[in-house]
Order: structure tokens, then sequence, then C-alpha cells
């Protein structure tokens, strides 16, 4: 059993930030390579706290995007393993409006799921657009430790982020070897 939150370097809000602009700024640079009938997906994790990657966390990233992609045809696959967190750009051929229903799946039956953002985009002439929980009528997350939504817990901070972060330890060490 390893301590996940251990080591790493401490980020601040404005690192965070630009790591998000920086994020936004690929997508829209990934639209030009997007061939029709695919799909781009970001793949984030959810860490409370200022420690968002390390090599615990890096690893469990890499297991759970190569289980993700293992059912598709990759066209193109980015990853970043930076400090404010790891993060994959990935191409992949399949509708876009199956692939996020498919994502939503994942996130949801996959035990590692849970601290898993998988954000499918449809290219609309210069733009990627999100393809939202909402357009396919689908419930909103479910946070990773209660039966509340995630953006109600969020909200209402329901939960320390300690508790996200012992939650997030035993996860990831019930479910993957180091």
């Amino acid at each position: 059993m390893v301590n996940v939150f251990s080591e790493g370097f401490s980020q601040n809000a404005e690192q965070i930030k630009k790591s998000k602009r920086t994020r936004l700024e690929e997508e829209n640079f990934l639209i030009d390579e997007i061939p029709e009938n695919c799909a781009l997906v970001s793949i984030t994790m959810t860490i409370p706290g200022p420690i968002k990657n390390n090599r615990f966390l890096s690893h469990t990233f890499d297991v759970v995007v190569k289980d993700f992609l293992s059912n598709y045809n990759v066209v193109k696959e980015i990853l970043w393993d930076i400090t404010t967190g790891p993060e994959a750009f990935i191409i992949i051929e399949k509708d876009p409006g199956v692939l996020k229903e498919e994502a939503i799946k994942y996130e949801s039956d996959k035990p590692l799921g849970a601290i898993f953002d998988i954000n499918v985009f449809t290219v609309e002439g210069d733009s990627v657009d999100p393809i939202t929980r909402k357009e396919l009528g689908v419930p909103e997350k479910k946070c990773m430790i209660c039966d509340n939504t995630k953006k109600e817990c969020v909200t209402n901070q329901t939960h320390s982020d300690e508790e996200f972060r012992q939650f997030i330890d035993k996860l990831i060490n019930d479910n993957i070897d180091f």
C-alpha cells in the first residue's frame, strides 16, 4: 500500500488556471487534425488539493487511459504528464455522441472512473464544443464519495479536501498495483 499523496509539487490557483487555458488552446489547436466521423477526447483526473500529480497519480492515469482506449481506433494521442495533473488529448474514430455515452458509462461503472473526467467534443466549423450529459438526457455526474451530484457537493463544500484525498488514496490502492 502506498500513500498516494506523499509526494508531488504543490500547485496554486494561478498555475491550475494557466493549465486549463493551455488545455483549451490545445483542444482548439487540434481542430484541423480531426477527420470526419471522429471525436476529440480530453481526459483529466479530479484531484482536490494542491498535489495534482506524482508517480502514483501518473501511473494510475496511464492505466486508466490505456484501459479506456482499448476498445477504440485511436487516430492521434497526446499525453501530458505535467505538475498540474496528467492530461490526454485523443482523436478517436467514433461518433462523438455515442462515444460520450460510452465515456459516461466508463466513468460510472469502472471503480477508478469516479476520479476521471472524460470529455468528448464535436467539431463545428472552427470550434470544438463539449457534449454534455444534459444534451444526452443523462443525469449529472455523482459525487465520488456520496450519492449527491458532484456539482452539489462542490458548491456546498460537502466534503473536505482531506476526505477526497483519503477516498482517492484508498480507491487507487484497491485498484492499482505499484
